[in-house]
């Protein structure tokens, strides 16, 4: 065993796991001539589901909760305040991998992108990377988009199968003499929740790896303003925190894994989530708690790590790595290079940034639009007709919403923030510094009608130029005439289980 160190036998032990672990329908391409590009930098791109800024330590300072994450946050420059432009978890990968608006790739509901649409995948496999990614296999279409050379769909939320997966996608590209492309998507915090009764169900009643060390229970958590402060919130919301924690796991083993390989030193990393937290007033909705998802950004030679208050989307991670790696990112993309901002060049920081839902998972059509300064969020939705259309998504599962309206039969503001959520405002203004939670609708305050005309004139300017769907709704509604929001969810509804 002399000079078998410790690298070695993390990276054995990784690499023992790859085929147990390893999910059904992985898929490899098959090997083509070797381009022997050793030495160029390598990528690791982890995603979470569904993970709200308020449960990571390195956003709250709440100590114990995501240490992996806030070990790498802490040698990282960290981006506080990234929007998603969708916060529905198919059409934000899409975008993220595209840089597109989503309806500008054609991917605005659980639907793929249109044919020829370039993405950081098929940019870095023409540029000889060995691009492989575990998991959301299907939430990032067409297939001809995602050239993957290696891909292992699936739901688990064994907190070691990405680092296996990663372990071997690294020891295949090694084998190949090529620099990686790994996309790493964990499934935590997805519902169902740990320890929920279809979270046990799921995961191995928590035995084993399933199991995270220090389960919080109801009084350990902080509600979030978008939510209430109920008993059963409280005991859905620990099951979530715990959820978050075993994702903080998955990526203590994913980073394990890239330093045993060898190649931490030589690799690009970033972390983000495709959205927030799926509570009501946050994921499907453009509501903040739906749309914030911080990123964590390290990369070889980066010098200290820095802590960016930019207002920017998720549309920049594509043209962000493609600088790093050295390739130029595909043409006509809507995000831009953070690179010559870390550099000390021109800083990216928009005056606004805007977010859009139109299609959800069972096919309804609940268009709505934010566009929010670093104070001020103009919300538009065209599907809120006076309650005649009512909301539903997976978000309404669990304990939280069933809580909430069992609250309101007796208490009437509770009742005012439910109608709010299942019926909308066809427009709204909310301030994010006195109310983050967005409660209080300022839309028809007189004191506020100056920002209310600004903001209804920006959101006019950015529909024309980016050639939205809604802009003859929205066109309408500034017209006092009702939107028209066709549904047909039988065509847009999430036809496979993905």
């Amino acid at each position: 065993m002399a000079g078998f160190g410790k690298r070695d036998v993390l990276k054995a032990g990784v690499a023992g796991m790859a085929m147990a672990l390893m999910p059904r329908g992985v898929r490899a391409r098959s090997y083509r001539q070797p381009v022997d590009r050793r030495g160029a930098p390598n990528l690791l791109l982890i995603t979470s589901d569904d993970v709200d800024w308020s449960a990571l330590g390195f956003m709250t300072g709440r100590k114990g909760l995501t240490p992996n994450l806030d070990k790498l946050a802490a040698r990282s420059h960290v981006f506080e305040q990234v929007r998603t432009v969708a916060p529905i978890c198919m059409p934000s990968r899409q975008a993220i991998m595209s840089g597109k608006l989503p309806h500008r790739n054609g991917g605005n509901g659980f639907f793929p992108m249109f044919e020829g649409t370039p993405t950081l995948c098929s940019t870095l496999e023409a540029a000889h990377y060995y691009c492989a990614a575990s998991h959301k296999i299907g939430h990032m279409q067409p297939a001809s988009s995602f050239p993957w050379r290696n891909s292992a769909e699936g739901k688990d939320r064994h907190p070691m199968v990405h680092a296996a997966f990663l372990s071997l996608a690294i020891t295949e590209a090694q084998a190949q003499m090529m620099p990686f492309f790994v996309n790493c998507n964990i499934n935590d915090p997805h519902r169902p929740f740990y320890g929920s009764p279809v979270g046990l169900a799921m995961d191995n009643d928590n035995r084993g790896p399933f199991r995270i060390p220090h389960e919080l229970g109801p009084d350990d958590v902080v509600i979030p303003p978008n939510l209430d402060d109920l008993p059963d919130v409280r005991e859905e919301h620990a099951q979530y925190w715990n959820s978050a924690q075993r994702l903080d796991i998955a990526v203590g083993h994913i980073l394990d894994a890239l330093e045993a390989s060898g190649e931490a030193d030589n690799t690009v990393i970033l972390f983000v989530a495709d959205h927030g937290m799926p509570m009501p007033f946050a994921k499907a909705t453009c509501y903040d708690h739906g749309i914030r998802t911080p990123v964590i950004l390290n990369y070889p030679g980066m010098g200290a790590p820095r802590r960016f208050d930019n207002l920017t989307t998720n549309l920049d991670i594509l043209p962000t790595l493609c600088d790093l790696l050295g390739q130029t990112a595909p043409e006509g993309i809507d995000g831009d290079s953070w690179v010559p901002m870390l550099k000390g060049g021109a800083s990216v920081d928009r005056p606004f940034v805007t977010s859009f839902v139109d299609y959800v998972s069972s096919g309804m059509h609940y268009p709505m639009r934010t566009l929010q300064d670093r104070r001020w969020a103009f919300l538009v939705t065209p599907w809120s007709d006076g309650g005649k259309t009512k909301f539903r998504a997976e978000s309404m599962f669990g304990l939280t919403w069933p809580a909430m309206v069992e609250r309101a039969k007796s208490d009437p503001a509770m009742a005012r923030r439910t109608a709010q959520y299942t019926e909308g405002y066809p427009m709204a203004l909310y301030d994010l510094k006195n109310d983050p939670g967005q409660r209080h609708n300022l839309i028809d305050e007189p004191e506020h009608q100056g920002q209310v005309e600004l903001m209804k004139k920006l959101m006019l300017d950015e529909m024309v130029r980016t050639g939205d769907p809604q802009l003859e709704n929205y066109r309408r509604m500034l017209a006092g005439q009702p939107a028209e929001v066709v549904q047909e969810p039988e065509r847009y509804r999430l036809h496979r289980d993905d």
